[in-house]
C-alpha cells in the first residue's frame, strides 16, 4: 500500500481509532498516544498491506495491540486510576446507556463498540482480536444480555 493512500485511510479513521482505543484505555492523553503511535507503525509497515480495502482493519488491529501493550506496562509500573471511557451525555437514556457499557468487561465491551459504534462487521471484529467468528457473535451476544440485565437494573 501506497504511504500517501494510508495517510488519507487513516486521516479518515482517526475519530473511530480514537474511540476504540478510548473502550479499552479510557484516559484522553493514553487514547492520544495510542493513536499516534499506531499511525507511526503503520507507516512503517505500510507495504505490508496488499489491499486497501483492509487497511481499516489492519490499522484498528494494530491500535488495539498497542492498547494492550500500553495496558501491561502501565499494570506493571503503577496502578492508575482510570477515568470513564467516553463522556456520559446529558441525555437520561444514553447516559444510562453508556454507565452499563462502563461495567461491561473489556473482552464484551470492546466488540460490542467496534460492532454496534463503529460498524465492523464480525468477520472484521474476528480478525482483528485474533479469535473465531462464532467467538466474536457469543460475544456480542454476552454483552447485549449483560446490558439488558444492567439497564432493567437501574430502571428498578
Amino acid at each position: 500500500m501506497h504511504k500517501d493512500a494510508l495517510i488519507a485511510c487513516a486521516m479518515e479513521q482517526e475519530r473511530t481509532l480514537y474511540r476504540v482505543a478510548k473502550t479499552l484505555l479510557r484516559a484522553d492523553a493514553d487514547c492520544a498516544d495510542a493513536v499516534q503511535e499506531t499511525l507511526l507503525k503503520a507507516l512503517r509497515g505500510a507495504p505490508m498491506i496488499r489491499n486497501e480495502q483492509y487497511a481499516k482493519t489492519w490499522l484498528t488491529r494494530i491500535l488495539i495491540n498497542t492498547c494492550k501493550d500500553m495496558l501491561r506496562k502501565n499494570a506493571r509500573t503503577q496502578t492508575v486510576e482510570l477515568t470513564e471511557f467516553l463522556p456520559a451525555p446529558d441525555n437520561g437514556e444514553e447516559r444510562e446507556l453508556y454507565e452499563a457499557l462502563r461495567e461491561l468487561d473489556d473482552a464484551l465491551r470492546l466488540p460490542l463498540v467496534l460492532h454496534y459504534l463503529e460498524g465492523f462487521t464480525v468477520k472484521d471484529i474476528a480478525r482483528m482480536l485474533r479469535v473465531p467468528e462464532g467467538t466474536v457473535k457469543r460475544r456480542l451476544w454476552t454483552a447485549r444480555k449483560e446490558l439488558r440485565t444492567l439497564l432493567s437494573e437501574e430502571a428498578s
